[in-house]
């Protein structure tokens, strides 16, 4: 089969990006492009903190997720340095595997010819894509060109996406809790899971139900429930990474979605939020605000290929398993089939 010309694979990418929800969704549907357009052992799009200059691992492909949640440097190599600061890339090839260049720009993978170009945002780079490949398969000029296009494209929708999605977001935000309305969230999950399907990770899913909503609605009425919706939402999104979801489920239940974590590393991020509502979030002050959590992990193909009712039907008994235990217990079950 032909291969697309760039400018027929920029039309496709970015036609598909502009119905992402987040910018997170936009650059997952880039590199899902990539692999058949651009064939490489990994990518990632390395992003630098305005003002700390730390260096971390926006997204990624073939690179493992353990390895994508420790990465962090204190600063660019002085490769990726001059890269993004002259806003040209750099073209790497027989680099030695004992030099210190091949050392700082290494990431999970060795390599034997590498390609580095600016993400560029406001005329100003901001980070770059690491490309690489193994086996002595080497890239070449016209490679170079294409993955520099690929950067200045990310870096447009980085700029332009906020704008954008300002508008569409209007309609997905639940108004009392500021988190995503059930219905878009559906839509989210199931690209999320037909993604967790093709590059083989596990999808956490947990329910949240708030008890002292009913409470707050009796006592202090409605507005005062919404407000305490809105502050454990907002304690919730502290908690959890850009790629997580998180919707309002019913009148007093949040659900949220967490991608790519072993049960044990979930049930530590579900206690974790739990204590951090139970430390954070005020309400009235009259006592802590407590969640009660039930969630499962899909860790199979055969679980991530279970109907969406079905699932939904297995996080429900979670809850009510929860609701019917202790008040401090985080219920899991990993679901397998």
């Amino acid at each position: 089969m032909t291969s697309p010309t760039l400018g027929g694979w920029l039309v496709h990418v970015l036609r598909a990006a502009d119905g992402a929800l987040s910018l997170e969704e936009a650059l997952h549907v880039i590199l899902d492009s990539m692999k058949t357009y651009f064939p490489c052992q990994s990518v990632a799009v390395i992003l630098i903190d305005e003002d700390t200059k730390e260096v971390r691992i926006k997204i990624s492909r073939q690179i493992s997720y353990t390895f994508v949640k420790k990465f962090h440097r204190d600063g660019p190599s002085p490769t990726a340095e001059r890269v993004v600061l002259e806003q040209q890339p750099v073209l790497l090839n027989d680099v030695a595997a004992d030099s210190e260049t091949y050392r700082d720009l290494k990431l999970e993978h060795d390599f034997s010819s590498a390609v580095l170009a600016p993400v560029v945002k406001e005329q100003r780079g901001v980070g770059y894509i690491f490309c690489d490949r193994a086996n002595h398969e080497r890239f070449d000029e016209t490679d170079l060109l294409h993955l520099q296009v690929i950067g200045y494209v990310i870096g447009n929708l980085m700029e332009k996406f906020e704008l954008i999605q300002r508008s569409k977001k209007l309609s997905n935000i639940d108004d009392a809790s500021k988190a995503l309305q059930y219905k878009a969230f559906v839509s989210a999950l199931a690209t999320e899971l037909h993604r967790a399907r093709e590059h083989e990770y596990s999808v956490a899913l947990a329910l949240f139900a708030v008890p002292a909503f009913r409470t707050y609605i009796e006592t202090y009425g409605i507005e005062e429930a919404h407000a305490l919706l809105a502050e454990v939402a907002a304690v919730i999104k502290e908690r959890i990474r850009d790629m997580d979801l998180l919707a309002r489920f019913g009148a007093d239940e949040f659900v949220l979605c967490l991608s790519g974590l072993t049960e044990d590393e979930a049930r530590a991020q579900l206690q974790a939020i739990r204590a951090a509502v139970a430390e954070k979030a005020v309400g009235q002050a009259d006592a802590a605000v407590e969640l009660t959590t039930g969630g499962i992990l899909l860790g199979t193909a055969g679980a991530l290929m279970q109907p969406l009712q079905d699932i939904m039907a297995a996080l429900g008994k979670s809850l009510m398993e929860a609701k019917s235990g202790a008040a401090d217990t985080v219920v899991l079950h990993t679901i397998e089939h």
